[in-house]
């Protein structure tokens, strides 16, 4: 059996050719999972399209289904009847570790246990549904279904135009709705949030997008303490408040790895007394701890029988058959491009990925979903579409969601919970996130500017051209922290050189490198999926295109390096446009700031920090300027020839440059003053103060004044750049310390050593 593909997108299909539909694939596989750094997985732009009849006949299924789980998981942990009976495998279910008898009795808030259940299926050979594999401890999904409707939607808008189909977003609103109803306490709006701990970048955007679609900050273990039997948030600084406490946690993290305490150590570390805060019933779990019991095989055998007990129905979707090789087990086939490569549509066999969520009046099934191939050929992933009905209007939605009230959701605008909450995690990721945004930036610049420079000053005769050049590939080196670097090469040395600039530029592994610094901010804006504006996406992949370029021998590095900078700037001001001016946007101004901070006392005593020969200090100066972009500001100003001292004048005390000293300091005082405190942090404020005050009294005359007579020897500038460093390090590690770091801890199993 196969899906058909309906009048109206296959004619789609035809006018976009064999050429259009291989473009769609690669447009979509390069905008989907655009943020994850691992190759994107290979989608078809080929829908899997479900009739209305088929459909009606499959969510019917579904929805029963998962009105079995919930009761099968109430009576597990609740009075555990069905074990007594002979229906229920009872052998199997009590030796399944997934089994937590510690999560028994623990209260459900809802009509319904179960917040979400994923299921696999497919159509056999003779046209009933079958369910391959139920997914109700960790249910997820819902991110790539709608990252990949999305994708589709823009590499092919005539075939997604050409079909009136369910659209996936008044699904999600009547989910966040729900939930947000659910995780009310005692008249008053409550706090959800999304628990989330993968390593795989597929399942961590798409739990990210989850928690986008659900309107819930993403949290991590360590950003969650109990006490009391409540579960509450570790916010930014050292304080607690009383006002932070969760109503509902919705895990996407197994269960066995929750609670070191009653579930057992964990690698993880878990949340200590987390099920002790459930059973208590200040917070619900969804899914409930120890869901993953649903899973089990033997009780997926035993659904029929179980459905008929517990639902007096029977079980309108089968389970599959143990041996795959039966013929009637066989999934049916959609269009699908040819993997091999050729221009005609194949049949390739496919399973479909579905979503079931509890809503407001029972389960609901996502209208769409994730296919994905199951033949010999790699795996490929396909949209699911759902047809809307020959009588619905072509641009009404059937799944048209309103709130309890009937006012098409107003109650969902007014007493909502306290959001964003900000986590110290979530603060973290968005304080690196402007420290590594600005080191990008910063050391594409710097190469760029050394890299012009060094065309130019490999070309010119004589001593001061040499020196210049020492100076500035030396800066580099000191710079960007990537020791011993042009340290310890002939500077002189034009292929040497080349290369080192090449290993800056591209070598992942070494620490300050430019690609080591942009796979640190796109690791943390990964993090940062449900709070940043989706046009940060399509930046960070072209600056990912330009890194892995710049490894190239035929690329010109110049360009590269340009086209890297213009990237900062796109994702500086999309992220300007986008986020608002709360604690969050303080702290990635903070990193920011620091960065700069650090980088231009850095770069200062690295090319100033020596006195030269005029002719040298000139170049050298041009080329602080270049990378400074003062060179506007400093021709308005001052209407002279570019000279060390003005420079420095400039650079350090001129408020309105925004890469001077003076405006940095100005920014971070502003910023630490809107920190919210219960009480002033003077760790915050001595660096801050010292710095101001060691600056402040600076003259640039004096600070390029050279120990002694020596050619080449340091000024006072070494000594004083030094230590304002220094400051500057121990204003960031005070601000870590109070806003990112936990005032205690556990060992990795969760419990100490005593």
């Amino acid at each position: 059996m196969t899906f058909a593909i309906p009048t109206a997108p296959a004619r789609a299909l035809d006018a976009l050719g064999p050429a259009g539909r291989r473009r769609a694939a690669a447009a979509a596989s390069s905008l989907f999972a655009s943020d994850v750094s691992v190759p994107s997985p290979a989608l078809d732009p080929v829908p899997v399209v479900l009739g209305p009849e088929e459909w009606e006949e499959l969510s019917a299924g579904l929805v029963q289904r998962a009105r079995l789980l919930d009761a099968l998981h109430a009576d597990l942990y609740g009075p555990r009847t069905v074990l007594g009976s002979d229906v229920a495998p009872a052998a199997a279910l009590l030796a399944d570790p997934a089994y937590l008898r510690t999560a028994t009795s623990i209260p459900s808030r809802g009509g319904t246990h179960l917040l979400a259940l994923g299921c696999t299926v497919q159509r056999a050979a003779d046209g009933g549904w079958q369910v391959l594999a139920d997914h109700a401890d960790v249910p997820d999904g819902a991110g790539v279904a709608l990252e990949l409707r999305r994708a589709l939607s823009r590499s092919a808008p005539e075939l997604y135009s050409s079909t009136a189909l369910r659209r996936l977003h008044p699904f999600m609103d009547g989910m966040r709705s729900a939930l947000h109803q659910r995780s009310r306490a005692d008249g008053r709006a409550g706090r959800a949030v999304v628990l989330t701990d993968s390593t795989d970048p597929l399942r961590a955007f798409d739990h990210h997008w989850i928690a986008n679609l659900l309107g819930a900050p993403v949290v991590s273990v360590t950003d969650l303490r109990t006490g009391s039997g409540s579960l509450s948030l570790r916010l930014p600084g050292a304080d607690p408040d009383p006002g932070d406490g969760i109503d509902a946690l919705v895990r996407l993290v197994p269960s066995a790895l929750l609670d070191p305490l009653d579930l057992g150590p964990t690698l993880l570390g878990g949340v200590t007394g987390l099920v002790e805060a459930a059973r208590c019933g200040d917070v619900e779990v969804l899914n409930p701890l120890g869901a993953g019991i649903l899973e089990n095989p033997a009780l997926a055998r035993a659904l029929p029988d179980l459905c008929r007990q517990l639902l007096h129905e029977d079980l309108l979707l089968r389970p599959a058959e143990a041996d795959p090789a039966d013929p009637a087990e066989t999934p049916s086939t959609a269009p699908s491009l040819d993997p091999a490569g050729g221009d005609a549509l194949v049949e390739r066999p496919v399973r479909l990925q579905l979503l079931v969520m509890a809503g407001s009046d029972g389960f609901e099934v996502m209208p769409g979903g994730i296919a994905r191939t199951a033949d010999s050929s790699p795996e490929t992933l396909k949209d699911v579409w759902v047809a809307v009905p020959p009588s619905s209007s072509a641009g009404a939605d059937p799944l048209d969601v309103t709130d309890a009230t009937g006012a098409g959701g107003a109650d969902a605008v007014t007493g909502l919970s306290p959001y964003p909450a900000m986590t110290r995690s979530v603060g973290s990721d968005l304080f690196w996130f402007g420290r590594y945004l600005e080191r990008v930036d910063s050391t594409a610049r710097l190469l760029r500017t050394v890299l012009d420079s060094t065309n130019d000053l490999s070309a010119e005769p004589g001593r001061a051209p040499r020196t210049a050049l020492a100076v500035l590939l030396e800066a580099t080196t000191d710079v960007t922290t990537t020791f011993p670097g042009f340290h310890s090469i002939d500077v002189h040395d034009t292929g040497a050189v080349r290369d080192e600039i090449r290993s800056l530029l591209h070598d992942t592994g070494r620490p300050g490198s430019l690609a080591q610094s942009f796979a640190a901010l796109a690791h943390t804006t990964r993090g940062l999926r449900d709070l940043v504006s989706d046009s940060v996406w399509p930046s960070i992949s072209r600056m990912r295109g330009r890194i892995r370029a710049l490894g190239e021998a035929d690329e010109p590095l110049e360009q590269g390096l340009t086209d890297m900078v213009d990237g900062c700037l796109a994702l500086s001001g999309a992220v300007a446009d986008s986020m608002p001016r709360d604690l969050g946007w303080d702290l990635t101004e903070t990193g920011r700031r620091i960065e700069r901070t650090s980088t231009l006392l850095a770069l200062l005593k690295a090319a100033l920090g020596g006195r030269r020969s005029a002719a040298a200090e000139a170049r050298v100066t041009a080329a602080v300027v270049a990378i400074t972009e003062s060179g506007a500001t400093y021709r308005r100003t001052y209407h002279a020839a570019v000279q060390p001292e003005l420079l420095l004048e400039l650079l350090i005390g001129d408020a309105t440059l925004p890469r001077s000293l003076a405006f940095q300091l100005d920014r971070l005082g502003a910023v630490l003053d809107r920190i919210p405190e219960r009480t002033p942090a003077v760790e915050l404020r001595a660096p801050l103060t010292a710095l101001r005050g060691r600056v402040g009294a600076w003259q640039p005359r004096e600070l390029l004044t050279p120990r002694d007579e020596e050619p080449g020897s340091p000024t006072g500038l070494v000594a004083e750049a030094s230590a304002a460093m220094e400051s500057v390090r121990e204003l960031s590690t005070a601000l870590e310390n109070r806003f990112f770091r936990a005032s205690e801890s556990t060992s990795p199993w969760g419990f100490d050593d005593v």
